[in-house]
């Protein structure tokens, strides 16, 4: 089973190093502290945390001005907030930026926990009833037709390009005929006027990819397309 991946931001060292051995030793978690902002946005995408714990006051930066970013370019990953701020003001402010909880300081750690285990629970429904389905690190929802890269939002796809990435995707590694897409975009056999609108589609389709990605489309010639994924 893979361990829950925890991000802790606070500028106080201490309690850091007490709240992330509590939680590697005693709940099995995998947690990365640090203390400062500074390379978030990279340390988010390579950890790809499961939950992200974070002080309203960092030294002299504000973790709710960060947190709007956050919760801007990575929607699907839950925000507990903990500050000694208890006023009304931080804990709106907070809460409206997209914060699940707002603790206060001194911390309970299995009140900690326990939000931990609710939201990230909550996540996993809500990733199972929003149907995402994921490959390279790429993360497809089925419903609002978001599409992911390091759980990142990158685009909202149209419905044709969400279908045709979509079975891609479920065919990945496999060729898939150009009759299969006309069925799956438009529920009919192919006909000559849909060919100009589906190679648009997977033209699109691979600009948003990019020329460094792990997934790449590929033609066919006469037959269809293929997704290979490294």
């Amino acid at each position: 089973m893979k361990k829950l991946k925890v991000l802790f931001v606070d500028d106080d060292i201490n309690l850091g190093g007490l709240v992330s051995a509590v939680l590697e030793t005693d709940y099995n978690y995998c947690v990365h502290f640090q203390n400062t902002l500074m390379g978030i946005d990279t340390i988010i995408q390579t950890l790809k945390p499961n939950i992200i714990i974070l002080d309203v006051e960092i030294g002299e930066e504000n973790g709710i001005d960060k947190a709007k970013d956050i919760a801007t370019k990575h929607p699907l990953i839950p925000i507990i907030f903990i500050s000694s701020h208890t006023e009304e003001d931080f804990i709106t402010r907070g809460i409206s930026t997209g914060g699940s909880v707002y603790l206060a300081k001194p911390l309970s750690i299995p009140v900690l926990v326990s939000y931990i285990q609710r939201f990230t629970k909550q996540q996993q429904q809500q990733q199972q009833q929003q149907q995402i389905i994921e490959i390279s690190n790429y993360q497809l929802n089925l419903i609002t037709n978001e599409f992911f890269h390091n759980r990142q939002l990158i685009k909202k796809l149209s419905p044709f390009e969400k279908n045709a990435l979509e079975l891609l995707i479920q065919n990945s590694n496999e060729v898939v005929s150009k009759e299969q897409f006309a069925k799956k975009l438009w529920g009919q056999s192919l006909e000559t006027h849909n060919t100009a609108s589906l190679n648009n589609i997977l033209s699109k389709l691979r600009d948003l990819l990019g020329d460094y990605s792990l997934l790449r489309i590929d033609t066919i010639r006469g037959v269809g397309y293929i997704l290979n994924s490294e």
